[in-house]
């Protein structure tokens, strides 16, 4: 029954588990897919449809509610905004997609996905922390954050939502339809690509969020279509409420709205303190590490390259071994 209570703690443990990596890598600049796959690999999880709909229901819930009044201005106020978001949906839509029909083995790639995260790292540790360390947006954000009303603040040409441009948000909707690979972090390199655009860092972590809206939810979407196809019972509702764990996914939905609420605080706090970059240790950690488990689950395939390094190493072992004189007594 979809309303059961008891659960396996183990399942009950790795369920909100994936809760709260959904929700703390949504949206900060580490990549949730990234994660996710590492974990599944490293618990060998299986991959369940519902759990991943709900999980993104439950950030695009908190992205919106988050960003509500922007979201109510864009639909009503602000057409020229809603504009923007549509345009740069659209090569978002074109890449992701593709990449999704034709190479959907790039996905669950764990060997893609840690070298990803190192390239979202160097993404973060090059292009962010430039534009952090940028002498005059530096000086511009200390005017603005040290003044009085009365103060002349000496403006710098940074863009918002009044002057970026269609091109602009072309480039960063390329910039998030690659991000559909694991281990490349959407938030990461969207604000990334509107920091380099010299964007207002308010406006580019703004924007990277809206734009994320119809990408959270055509993707949840799009995973919906296909469980439709093959969950079994006549109707969406039954196919999905009769699910044994609904009510343990629910939940975890809630999880993932309640952290991803806390994740997005955090990023908009470090972004206007100029230390978003600061992830990149991270990435440049995780990302090695997921090329070595790689390695470790594939040894077959890799340690004829290794070999070269290898035999001169045992080699050199033995030969210590064998030349050593004894242990005095």
């Amino acid at each position: 029954m979809w309303f059961s209570l008891w659960f396996n703690p183990y399942q009950l443990f790795f369920v909100m588990f994936y809760a709260v990596v959904q929700g703390v890598a949504e949206f900060l600049p580490i990549s949730s897919s990234g994660h996710l796959v590492l974990v599944a690999q490293l618990f060998n999880l299986p991959y369940d449809v519902t759990l991943t709909i709900l999980l993104h229901a439950g950030t695009l819930l908190a992205v919106v509610l988050y960003y509500a009044r922007d979201v109510i201005n864009a639909c009503f106020k602000t057409p020229r905004v809603a504009f923007l978001v549509i345009v740069g949906s659209i090569p978002t839509a074109a890449i992701a997609f593709s990449i999704l029909k034709f190479a959907p083995f790039l996905e669950e790639n764990l060997l893609l996905t840690g070298v990803l995260f190192i390239v979202t790292g160097v993404i973060l540790a090059t292009v962010m922390r430039g534009y952090c360390r940028d002498a005059e947006v530096e000086d511009y954000y200390d005017q603005i954050e040290n003044s009085d009303e009365n103060d002349d603040i000496v403006s710098i040409p940074l863009k918002t939502e009044e002057t970026m441009t269609w091109f602009d948000a072309i480039l960063i909707g390329l910039a998030q339809g690659f991000a559909v690979l694991p281990g490349l972090s959407r938030s990461g390199v969207t604000i990334s690509t509107a920091l380099w655009r010299r964007f207002d860092r308010e406006w580019a972590a703004k924007f990277s969020f809206l734009l994320s809206i119809p990408v959270i939810a055509g993707g949840a979407l799009y995973e919906l279509i296909g469980f439709y196809k093959w969950a079994p019972g006549d109707t969406l509702s039954e196919k999905i409420f009769n699910h044994p764990y609904f009510t343990l996914y629910l939940c975890a939905a809630g999880v993932s709205f309640i952290v991803g609420w806390f994740s997005l605080s955090v990023l908009m706090r470090l972004l206007r303190d100029g230390n978003l970059h600061r992830f990149a240790w991270w990435l440049f950690i995780v990302g090695p590490a997921t090329i070595g488990f790689w390695c470790r689950l594939h040894w077959d395939i890799v340690s004829p390259y290794f070999a070269p390094i290898i035999e001169p190493i045992e080699q050199l072992i033995m030969h210590f071994q064998t030349t050593a004189p004894p242990i005095l007594n």
